[in-house]
């Protein structure tokens, strides 16, 4: 039985060991323009609940909050 924290194949593949991706790689594994993610920011400050964080000069996500959206299981 698999947990929530469990990572998805393919994001994992993207991340390929990291703990942040970037917003292009999110778009990747939730199939979203990049665009559609940064209007999500601008309106909300959050994609779906998600804050990224910025690490220099870049947005950059959660990979386990990212495999819960996937999964459906984020608030």
């Amino acid at each position: 039985m698999k947990s929530s924290c469990d990572i998805p194949q393919g994001l994992a593949i993207i991340a390929n060991g990291r703990d942040n991706i970037l917003t292009h790689e999110v778009g990747l594994v939730t199939n979203t323009a990049t665009q559609t993610i940064r209007r999500h920011l601008c309106h909300t400050g959050s994609f779906h609940g998600i804050k990224p964080i910025k690490i220099g000069g870049r947005l950059q996500f959660p990979v386990r909050e990212i495999a819960k959206l996937i999964r459906g299981n984020h608030v």
